[in-house]
């Protein structure tokens, strides 16, 4: 998500910015007794004077604002992907907290991952409360791939005190797909 909010703020600066170049640009032609160049400004402030609250079109538009706000909204106020991922406390140590950063538990998930026999390539994702794990084999002659797959990507989540944090979703395809 952050990437979307970057674009959508990037889009809309450049519209601000734009649209304020025009009216800055339109106010100094008008104050040089100029013609406008792409608003005609007289003949709209002409029709917004004989505009009212009550007019259709004036509250389309108020409501039309306030959607795109909302819709602007919902992407910056949902959350992302977490940063760092809080690791289990060791026993006899409250007082220190430790984590990891999230590239750091996609790195070695995908690690464990491949390292199973019969997979040749893996990718993880780790998420707030879940972790999903793809691999990629040559061949599907073992029948049980999938689970040595599942506990050896469950077995490194215990290794970091992950079990109970995080939800592990594990894929598997044959290469090619």
């Amino acid at each position: 998500m952050a990437l979307l909010n970057r674009i959508l703020s990037a889009l809309l600066a450049l519209a601000l910015l734009l649209g304020g170049l025009l009216a800055a640009t339109e106010i100094v032609l008008a104050q040089l007794g100029q013609p406008s160049w792409l608003v005609p400004h007289r003949q709209w402030s002409g029709w917004l004077n004989a505009q009212t609250w009550d007019t259709a079109v004036v509250r389309a538009i108020l409501v039309g604002v306030v959607l795109l706000g909302l819709l602007l909204l919902v992407p910056a106020l949902r959350r992302g992907k977490p940063s760092t991922v809080a690791l289990a406390a060791r026993e006899g140590s409250t007082a220190t907290r430790v984590s990891a950063s999230r590239r750091g538990v996609e790195k070695t998930l995908a690690a464990a991952a491949r390292r199973t026999e019969g997979i040749s390539s893996a990718t993880a994702d780790v998420r707030r409360r879940s972790v999903r794990v793809k691999a990629r084999t040559a061949t599907r002659s073992k029948p049980d791939l999938q689970q040595q797959l599942s506990t050896a990507v469950s077995a490194r989540l215990d290794e970091l005190g992950l079990s109970g944090a995080l939800r592990p979703r594990v894929t598997l395809s044959k290469e090619g797909r």
